[in-house]
């Protein structure tokens, strides 16, 4: 089952009459992201984060993911002091918090749970559940967010997949340092476009319409972004 991120200091799967009555407060600011270094990332918001953040692959379970790096060494460099983000691009787990969902994968049948983090448990939050076990209103555009959310970690699952098949990620141990100490990434995976001239036009064809190629040189060019932890 792939793990919820750091964040989540409770998380609990969710159930009807287990937490009838359990109402959960959304935090005001992003304080609960302080100390997350690594958050997992959808297709949709690939090419706008690696922008911003630094980008990068990595293996879970044998399922390739990317992932964002918001920090080294405990400390997330993106957050200011009052708990906001000082960039205006927010990875999409980060803005479903205190809800999240996580992928059970039984040989090739998948299912993505919803779950919370029991930590923002609060009498002054919102209801999930009405008494008999339906559903809330609010609890019900809480899980409309999560299926579409779960629908795009799925199209970037299939993204990964189709550029790994085509030789466009290549493994790379590195280090880096900056004013918060040096940090050594191992068994990571970057873009990899010396592969691009290798291609047969087809392939290369289906990367452009696919939307896939500005975001394969947006995620190897995102590693420059590791510059901006000494700026911000």
């Amino acid at each position: 089952m792939f793990s919820p991120f750091k964040a989540f200091k409770d998380p609990v799967i969710l159930d009807p009459q287990e937490h009838r009555n359990l109402r959960i407060y959304k935090p005001e600011n992003y304080s609960f992201m302080e100390g997350v270094e690594v958050v997992p990332l959808t297709f949709s918001e690939l090419l706008s984060v690696s922008m911003y953040y630094p980008v990068m692959f990595g293996v879970f379970e044998r399922e390739l993911f990317p992932f964002a790096v918001l920090g080294v060494n405990g400390k997330n460099v993106y957050l200011n002091d009052e708990g906001f983000f000082k960039v205006d691009v927010i990875p999409s787990v980060v803005l479903s918090y205190p809800f999240g969902i996580v992928r059970k994968k039984e040989e090739e049948n998948v299912e993505w749970i919803v779950i919370v983090d029991k930590f923002c448990e609060d009498e002054k939050g919102e209801r999930l559940f009405e008494d008999e076990g339906s559903d809330t209103p609010y609890f019900q555009s809480i899980k409309s967010q999560l299926t579409d959310l779960a629908l795009d970690f799925h199209k970037v699952y299939e993204f990964t997949r189709e550029i790994a098949e085509l030789n466009l990620l290549k493994p790379i141990d590195f280090e880096v340092s900056n004013k918060y100490g040096t940090t050594r990434f191992r068994n990571v995976l970057i873009g990899n476009i010396e592969s691009l001239s290798k291609i047969q036009p087809e392939k290369l064809y289906f990367l452009n319409t696919s939307g896939y190629l500005p975001i394969i040189y947006s995620i190897y060019f995102s590693v420059r972004n590791f510059k901006l932890f000494d700026l911000i």
